[in-house]
């Protein structure tokens, strides 16, 4: 299956506090060209991908921890917001939530409260502006990933939560689900069902052949397109040709 693949040297900035981190993604994107090329170039490349393109909903997740995928969701929503588009970026890892303190975002309810049906959606997201010049790009929609634990989730009626997910959906132009890696928790399973395609994140020099393997075939089982891969941490010193003048990004297929 061809598919199409970017690399990327974004990390997360565990220097800044947390309730600064989103902003500090966002100055990172508007300040380094060949960062934000890359992200123009993996959003133009899901928009005109036949697997996603009459698609809104991307769910973000990886094989293993620490491989970027909460960075790379966050820029994605970031980039699609400096595009122009509408933005709802929803944490989805119940276990170990990062959005709401990135975002400033006191406890509440949030995506967990929503699929136990206790809160409509409307009452779980959030306005949030990462941007400094407010003037000139639109703010980013946010849907926190609440204060349930993942125990709930078997329970869920999954065929009612997708069917509620896509008219979600439908209000923005894009929205992008941060969720657990799939080798690490069954929630990721869950909810890639409710998703219309997932973006696996690879950690460059951590992440294994045969883990993506599994990946891919645990989502063909449940039927949910996997768009592509992003390639994390990428150094070419390291993992490519440093001469290289075009290091943004690349097509290729996944292993």
């Amino acid at each position: 299956m061809e598919a199409l693949t970017y690399r990327t040297t974004a990390g997360l900035i565990s220097k800044q506090p947390d309730v600064q981190r989103l902003s500090a993604l966002a100055r990172m994107v508007l300040d380094t060209p060949e960062l934000r090329e890359a992200y123009d170039a993996l959003l133009g490349g899901l928009r005109l991908s036949p697997v996603f393109s009459s698609g809104n909903s991307l769910l973000i997740t990886s094989t293993q921890p620490n491989e970027g995928k909460t960075t790379v969701a966050s820029c994605l929503a970031i980039t699609a917001s400096l595009a122009g588009h509408s933005v709802l970026l929803v944490d989805g890892d119940l276990r170990r939530p990062r959005l709401a303190s990135a975002v400033g975002i006191a406890a509440a309810a949030g995506l967990g409260e929503v699929l136990e049906g206790r809160v409509e959606p409307s009452e779980a997201i959030h306005l949030v502006n990462p941007f400094a010049d407010s003037r000139e790009v639109g703010p980013v929609r946010v849907m926190t990933a609440g204060r349930r634990s993942p125990a709930f989730l078997p329970a869920v009626d999954w065929s009612k939560a997708r069917t509620m997910f896509q008219v979600i959906s439908r209000r923005f132009g894009i929205v992008v689900i941060d969720s657990p890696p799939l080798l690490a928790a069954s929630d990721a399973l869950l909810l890639a069902g409710i998703a219309d395609a997932v973006l696996l994140v690879v950690g460059a020099g951590s992440a294994y052949q045969d883990e993506v393997r599994r990946v891919k075939e645990q989502l063909r089982q449940i039927g949910t397109p996997l768009v592509g891969a992003v390639l994390n941490n990428f150094d070419p010193k390291i993992h490519g040709r440093p001469n290289q003048p075009y290091n943004g990004h690349y097509r290729g297929l996944l292993p």
